[in-house]
C-alpha cells in the first residue's frame, strides 16, 4: 500500500524523498527528515519506534521545525487485541497537525495528543488492480485468500474461522491461505482476476478494508460483511455488493451458493460496484481528502513555515487536479 502512493506522487510530478525506515534505528531515519516541508507518516504502526524517538528528541514535530506533519492511522485503534495499539497511534498524533484514521473509534485518541483527526476509509490503487478479464471469461466461483492464524493472538480471527470453516468445502469455493512473506503483487492481481466472486472475511482491521475495495474494482461479485461504523459513500449493499451477518456462518454458505447457482444474475451489481468504487474510492481520491484537510491546516497553524504551506497547497491542487 505504502509503494502506491510513491507511484501517485511520480505520476503528478510531485517532488518527494521517499525516506525507507529500518525498525530499531531511528536515530538513521531522523538524520535524513528535513525541515520546513510536508512529512508524511505512511504507517503509524509501523513507525512506532521513530515516533517515539522524535517525541523525545522535541526536534521535530508540530510546531518544531516549521513543517506541517500527516500521520495515517491505518489499524485498528480502540480495543486492537494486537499490544501498544493505542500507544502507537498516540506516538504519531503527538508529532503531526493532522491524522489521517480508518479506525472510526481512533478520533478521541488522536485529538486528546493534539492533534486534528480525519476519519477516512480505505481505498483502492487503480494503478495495480486493474482487470483483464471481463465477467463471463471469469472462473464461475468464489475465491478467497489470507490469513487463518496470527501467532499466539487467537481471537483476531475468530469470526473470520467460523466463517471459512462453514465454507471451505463448498463446491465452487477455492482459497489460499497467506503466506509469509506474502506472494508478489501481480500474483495476487491475477488471483483476484480469476473469479466471478471474491469474498471477504472479518479482521482485526477496522472498517471496510483494502481488500473489499480491491475485489470491487477488479470487476467480481463481491460477498462483504457487515461492519459497524460509517458506509463508504455510494456503495449500498444489495446494489454494489452482496452482504452477509459475519455472525450467522450458515447465511454466508447460502449466500454464496445462491450466487454460484446463477451468477450470471449478479452481473448488473458488478458493474455498478465496480464504477463506484472507482469513482470514488480510488486512492488518488483519498489523497485528495488528505492533502486538502492538510492545507486547511496550514491555513490556520501559524507554527508552519510559508515554504511548507507552499508546498502543501502544491501537492492538494495536483492530487485535486488528478482525481
Amino acid at each position: 500500500m505504502r509503494e502506491s502512493w510513491k507511484i501517485l506522487f511520480q505520476k503528478k510530478g510531485i517532488r518527494f524523498d521517499w525516506i525507507v525506515h529500518q525498525e530499531g534505528r531511528p536515530e538513521k531515519t531522523a538524520k535524513k527528515l528535513r525541515q520546513e516541508c510536508l512529512v508524511i507518516l505512511l504507517n503509524d504502526h509501523h513507525l512506532d519506534d521513530l515516533t517515539h524517538h522524535l517525541c523525545e528528541e522535541k526536534c521535530f514535530g508540530r510546531g518544531r521545525d516549521g513543517s506541517i506533519w500527516v500521520g495515517l492511522a491505518t489499524e485498528k485503534v480502540v480495543g486492537s487485541i494486537f499490544p501498544r495499539s493505542e500507544e502507537k497511534t498516540r506516538f504519531c498524533a503527538r508529532l503531526c497537525h493532522l491524522v489521517a484514521h480508518f479506525d472510526p473509534m481512533a478520533a478521541g485518541v488522536i485529538s486528546s495528543e493534539g492533534a486534528t483527526p480525519l476519519f477516512c476509509h480505505q481505498y483502492v490503487d487503480t494503478e495495480t488492480f486493474q482487470p483483464r478479464r471481463r465477467f463471463e471469461q471469469k472462473i464461475k466461483g468464489i475465491f478467497w485468500a489470507g490469513k487463518l492464524r496470527v501467532g499466539d493472538f487467537a481471537e483476531a480471527y475468530r469470526d473470520r474461522l467460523a466463517l471459512f470453516e462453514r465454507i471451505k468445502d463448498l463446491p465452487g469455493f477455492s482459497w489460499r491461505e497467506a503466506t509469509n512473506p506474502e506472494k508478489g503483487i501481480r500474483h495476487i492481481v491475477s488471483e483476484k482476476d480469476a473469479y466471478q466472486g471474491l469474498l471477504n472475511l472479518p479482521s482485526n482491521c477496522p472498517g471496510f478494508t483494502s481488500n473489499f475495495f480491491e475485489n470491487l474494482a477488479m470487476g467480481a461479485c463481491v460477498l462483504q460483511h457487515d461492519v459497524s461504523g460509517p458506509h463508504p459513500e455510494g456503495l449500498e449493499p444489495g446494489v454494489h455488493y452482496l452482504a452477509y451477518d459475519k455472525s450467522q456462518p450458515e447465511a454466508l454458505r447460502e449466500l454464496s451458493t445462491r450466487f454460484m447457482s446463477e451468477p450470471d444474475r449478479f452481473q448488473k451489481m458488478v458493474e455498478l460496484g465496480q464504477e463506484a468504487c472507482c469513482r470514488r474510492h480510488t486512492l488518488s481520491v483519498r489523497a485528495a481528502e488528505i492533502f486538502g484537510a492538510s492545507f486547511r491546516q496550514a491555513i490556520v497553524r501559524n507554527e508552519i513555515s510559508r515554504e511548507a504551506a507552499r508546498q502543501v497547497c502544491e501537492i492538494a491542487t495536483k492530487i485535486k487536479n488528478f482525481s
